[in-house]
């Protein structure tokens, strides 16, 4: 009696440990490889300065990354539905996105940028100038908050007006195609882009962005990670993360 309750002691000390590994050290993750050089995919590998500072959270605690890739939304809707322990691309804090998730601290400051071909020459200061172009932009972006709550009340421009796209791929391919006037970018996606295509901004929006890792509402897993942003990674060193890619 004595031997077969230890041997169930040991195999529950060891069912134990396993489901203490699966849950414990591999976090599920959400991306969109679309969004340079935030996050995006090159020679069938995933790579990025967002991939680079959860590396290094995980390295920290010891955990591995099981990465998942999705269209913007379907990332989005991994989060809320817990599908996913984490998810960053890119991804713009919005009080919409607030209501139905949980965002890290701010880690970088982000611009919106309006790009045209350089050959199209499109340039303009007053936003009412705005309407006179077709635009577009991949579902899901936080721009479509922007247009609805700042420029459809002024009467700047409707969101009806807007071409939606699977990803930024898609959009910039249009705009080469000339079935666009001008592509909603976020500026470090502009940033990459402009190397090889023949791209310029037509208008900067700036002060409305900051770029979060997405969580599942009240996820532990957050607050250890901003733990690790503010107090172990630190301002400086994510400082030079970012540096080392928009650079």
């Amino acid at each position: 009696m004595r031997m077969l309750t230890g041997l169930l002691s040991v195999l529950l000390l060891v069912l134990a440990g396993c489901s203490a590994k699966d849950s414990g050290d591999v976090i599920r993750v959400a991306v969109s490889p679309a969004s340079p050089p935030n996050l995006y995919e090159e020679n069938g590998q995933t790579k990025g300065l967002d991939l680079e500072i959860f590396e290094g959270y995980c390295k920290a605690r010891g955990c591995t990354l099981r990465i998942t890739s999705y269209d913007w939304q379907g990332m989005l809707g991994a989060v809320v539905s817990r599908q996913a322990d984490v998810a960053f691309s890119g991804i713009s804090i919005t009080a919409q996105r607030e209501e139905v998730m949980d965002f890290s601290k701010p880690y970088m400051e982000n611009t919106w940028n309006l790009v045209s071909l350089k050959k199209q020459d499109i340039h303009f200061d007053d936003l009412a100038e705005m309407k006179q172009y077709t635009i577009g932009y991949p579902r899901g972006m936080a721009y479509s908050d922007f247009i609805t709550k700042e420029l459809e009340p002024k009467g700047i421009y409707r969101l009806s007006q807007v071409k939606m796209y699977p990803s930024y791929n898609e959009v910039l391919s249009d705009l080469q195609n000339g079935n666009l006037d001008l592509a909603f970018l976020d500026g470090t996606v502009a940033s990459v882009y402009r190397k090889t295509l023949p791209i310029r901004d037509s208008y900067v929006f700036t002060g409305f962005d900051r770029f979060g890792f997405a969580f599942p509402k009240d996820s532990a897993l957050r607050k250890d990670f901003d733990h690790y942003l503010s107090d172990e990674l630190g301002p400086e060193g994510l400082k030079a993360i970012i540096h080392k890619w928009l650079d």
